[in-house]
């Protein structure tokens, strides 16, 4: 009798380790699934798809890109807004009163704006996201400042993970969500994008790292040519000592310095078209641009920290945290013409140029995307047509909410309010 129960357990056994080993690599032992769900993908809609093994969070569908985005952080809504769970985190009532007056500041004193997770809410107006439309949400862990709410899945998703981002030493979505990186050369300027009424160059600031033969980049400003005549150029300040408290962006529109008030949700507008907003997203060092038809970017500067210095080897001294732009691009009328680091990967053609298996997957081109300057639409893939030089050292920003405005702020146009 026990013989046989032993047999049994041992193919108990057997059939657990069978069971564990079917499942591919890359996909998790308690796969979850996602799928699309936007009317207008009709190529996406309804397919679906497994999560990476990487995201134990589960996964979402970017319908544009047609693959699955990983859901980090405490990505279940529900702990975090629960009322019966707001009793269970602070502990004193069970202690002596003294020490309740204890626990209460930090909340009420933060030291900084970006110390705390951002809430972030879908601003979509579209009928088919209404079960979505204006519920807040935390932003994950790993992007506790900068996310956004895709409004098909209604969760919150790392801004540097969407199709279109361009972010750290330079890591690329590109428009079919494929990952790439694209290193340039420090100090040198390089075409994002260029499309006939639409172009943009990133400066790369870096760092030489003697057992490597390329530069440590960033992006440290971006310049943008669009319509008949207008520039905009958005860049982060050297800094010595990052401090969050302490705005380090510089804006220019048309090669006028753009001065708005270091408040969340003050806003400048141009006075000539094609209408365009730049607008604060934090009180400090974050605003969001966008031109109407055209565009839409966030940018956000940021300093390598030590940690990421010690972890990547960047080898940052006091003197300098390289502070750099986080971005995000949106648009709204590139024709399948458009070319640049990022631009080509919104053509309907487009094949990837970079090696999938490798664990960086690099886009080579240094050569090809070249430019001569921020505002030279000179890269040996240019598409636009110029109308008038540019004024060279030009930083500008914009967006579009609901505005009050007025006039008296230095720039071609007006100061706007919420």
């Amino acid at each position: 009798m026990a013989r046989s129960f032993a047999n049994i357990v041992v193919v108990l056994l057997v059939m657990v380790v069978a069971i564990v080993e079917a499942t591919p690599p890359g996909i998790a032992n308690h796969p979850s699934h996602s799928h699309c769900s936007d009317e207008e993908i009709k190529q996406c809609k309804n397919l679906p798809h497994v999560c990476p093994k990487f995201c134990p969070n589960g996964c979402i569908t970017e319908c544009r890109s047609c693959k699955p985005i990983c859901i980090d952080g405490p990505s279940p809504p529900p702990p975090l807004y629960p009322p019966h769970e707001s009793p269970l985190s602070p502990p004193p009532p069970f202690y002596p009163p003294h020490e309740s007056p204890l626990s209460p500041p930090p909340p009420f004193h933060p030291p900084h704006e970006a110390t705390y997770p951002k809430k972030v809410k879908c601003k979509s107006k579209n009928k088919k996201y209404s079960r979505c439309y204006d519920q807040e949400h935390t932003c994950p862990s790993t992007c506790p400042g900068t996310c956004q709410v895709d409004c098909v899945s209604c969760k919150p998703v790392c801004s540097c993970d969407m199709p279109g981002a361009v972010c750290q030493d330079p890591r690329f979505i590109g428009a079919d969500g494929i990952t790439f990186y694209f290193h340039g050369k420090k100090d040198k300027d390089f075409c994002l994008v260029s499309d006939s009424n639409l172009h943009i160059n990133a400066h790369f600031i870096g760092k030489r790292n003697e057992n490597m033969k390329r530069d440590f980049t960033w992006v440290q400003a971006i310049g943008i040519l669009y319509g008949t005549d207008h520039s905009i150029s958005i860049g982060a300040q050297k800094t010595a000592t990052w401090d969050d408290a302490i705005d380090r962006l510089s804006l220019n529109f048309d090669g006028e310095s753009i001065v708005i008030p270091n408040n969340k949700g003050e806003s400048w507008m141009s006075e000539s078209g094609p209408t365009t907003y730049i607008t604060r997203t934090s009180n400090n060092n974050e605003v969001v641009i966008e031109v109407e038809n055209i565009f839409k970017i966030t940018a956000k500067v940021v300093p390598i920290t030590e940690k990421e210095s010690k972890v990547h080897n960047y080898g940052i001294t006091q003197d300098d945290c390289f502070a750099h732009l986080e971005l995000g691009f949106k648009f709204y009328s590139l024709s399948d013409e458009v070319n640049g680091v990022l631009g080509q990967t919104y053509r309907r053609n487009y094949v990837s140029r970079v090696k999938m298996g490798a664990s960086m997957p690099v886009m080579g081109g240094d050569k090809e995307f070249s430019a001569s300057g921020l505002f030279k639409a000179d890269c040996s893939v240019a598409k636009f047509k110029a109308v008038n030089e540019i004024n060279e050292g030009s930083l500008n920003n914009l967006e579009l909410p609901s505005l009050r405005c007025n006039s008296g702020i230095s720039g071609r146009g007006v100061v706007c309010k919420r």
